[in-house]
C-alpha cells in the first residue's frame, strides 16, 4: 500500500486584463514648479492636510499659494512632529511663526491654529527657494529639483 499523496495548493492563472489605453495612468497630484530663487507676493489657494507622511515618519501640512504675478502656484509645506498621535505646533516652529502673521496676533490659548487662515484673502511676501534634497538628504537629480516656499515674510491684509 503506497502513502497518500498530499496535494499542494496550486494558486490559479490570473485572468488577464486587458489595458483601455483611453484610462491610461494620469498624474493628477500638485504641479511643483521650478521659480528663480527669490521673494515673491503670492495668495493663499488651498490646503492639503495635515496628514502623516509615511515617507517622512511625520505630520506635514502643504499650503499652496498662487503668484500674483503669473498664474502658477508655490507651495510651503509645514512639519508638525512625528508623534503617531496627533500633529503638534511648536511655538518656534515655522508653521507658528506664518500662522501669527497670517492671524495678525499670536494665538491665545487654546484657540484652533487652523490653515484656514491662510486662505482669507491676504497676500503674502515669501522667499522661495529650490528643494534639492531627498527625505535622506541626499541631493537630487535635476529633473527631480522644485521650488518651495521656506519663509513666509509678510501678510498684506487687503
Amino acid at each position: 500500500m503506497q502513502p497518500e499523496r498530499q496535494s499542494r495548493n496550486v494558486p490559479k492563472a490570473r485572468k488577464v486584463v486587458p489595458i483601455d489605453r483611453a484610462k491610461a495612468l494620469v498624474w493628477d497630484g500638485p504641479e511643483y514648479p521650478v521659480l528663480s530663487p527669490g521673494n515673491y507676493m503670492v495668495r493663499g489657494m488651498s490646503i492639503q492636510g495635515p496628514e502623516w507622511v509615511r515617507s517622512y515618519f511625520r505630520w506635514s501640512l502643504r499650503v499652496e499659494f498662487g503668484l500674483t504675478t503669473e498664474p502658477i502656484s508655490v507651495s510651503a509645506f509645514f512639519n508638525f512632529g512625528s508623534d503617531l498621535t496627533k500633529p503638534r505646533i511648536g511655538r518656534q516652529s515655522r508653521y507658528y511663526k506664518a500662522w501669527v502673521l497670517a492671524n495678525r496676533g499670536h494665538p491665545t490659548k487654546g484657540q484652533e491654529m487652523s490653515a484656514d487662515v491662510f486662505l482669507e484673502g491676504q497676500f503674502f511676501e515669501v522667499e522661495v527657494a529650490d528643494c534639492n534634497r531627498d527625505a535622506e538628504g541626499k541631493p537630487k537629480p535635476g529633473a527631480e529639483t522644485y521650488s518651495r516656499i521656506v519663509k513666509i515674510i509678510s501678510a498684506v491684509q487687503v
